[in-house]
């Protein structure tokens, strides 16, 4: 007991791996990026790919895991309290990210597909650590992955849905947040959109003269169609995914 105590780390071993995990982390989300629409490991590929991203999706939690325990014996007795106090203030935080890493394993579980959980059903808008956005009928809706895990849900089979898409639009003239009223009052008598979801517009936060918009057409068809419209507004638009 009295050598668990001991000091086995201390403030530069720590900072030397973070930098290094950090790295490896960039390293891998780097090549992750390269690979993404080349073919140039042919057949291999796509299992190449799924293999990445699930590396990466759990690279994470073992770098949090790692760095936690050579805090802890830079000073067991004082770290381990403050651990403790932090994982019992945190618990349920720390739960859904759990939850969220062993849903996301799967690569069943993506943006565009329609999700049905016990008490909604939308289609998957956002992805995030703690748990998921579904935009509905009524609006947006935030489940976090814990109740998945406990509540269970199920995925449309087949192909992912096929009229939601994400747009990148860049109005001609950007005058603070004037754009999003209008797009917000001309999509209310635009035909080719869906109703059953509102779209969601919003400033990119990475580039102040672009608006990012998630939205869902009636038919594939009328994509076309809605970034012409757009066109023709001021506002021309590429589609980001699908």
């Amino acid at each position: 007991m009295e050598a668990l105590m001991q000091p086995y780390f201390n403030w530069t071993n720590l900072i030397v791996v973070a930098l290094l995990l950090w790295g490896g982390f960039l390293l891998l989300s780097y090549l992750k990026r390269s690979l993404q629409g080349s073919t140039f490991l042919g057949r291999y590929q796509r299992w190449t790919m799924e293999l990445l991203s699930v590396f990466l999706l759990l690279y994470e939690p073992i770098t949090v895991l790692t760095l936690t325990m050579i805090f802890l014996f830079i000073n067991p007795f004082t770290h381990g309290i403050m651990l403790m106090v932090v994982i019992l203030a945190a618990f349920t935080r720390i739960r859904d990210y759990v939850s969220g890493r062993i849903i996301q394993a799967s690569s069943l579980l993506v943006e565009g597909k329609r999700m049905k959980t016990a008490k909604s059903t939308g289609v998957i808008s956002r992805i995030g650590r703690m748990g998921l956005y579904l935009q509905t009928g009524e609006g947006l809706h935030f489940v976090n992955y814990s109740n998945l895990l406990t509540e269970g849900y199920s995925l449309a089979t087949g192909k992912e849905i096929g009229g939601y898409y994400q747009l990148h639009i860049r109005p001609e003239a950007l005058d603070e947040f004037k754009p999003l009223q209008f797009l917000e009052d001309k999509f209310v008598s635009t035909p080719y959109l869906d109703r059953t979801f509102k779209p969601e517009l919003m400033i990119n936060e990475k580039n102040h003269q672009e608006i990012l918009a998630r939205i869902s057409v009636r038919e594939d068809q009328h994509l076309r169609e809605l970034l012409d419209l757009l066109a023709e507004w001021g506002y021309p638009a590429t589609v980001a995914r699908k």
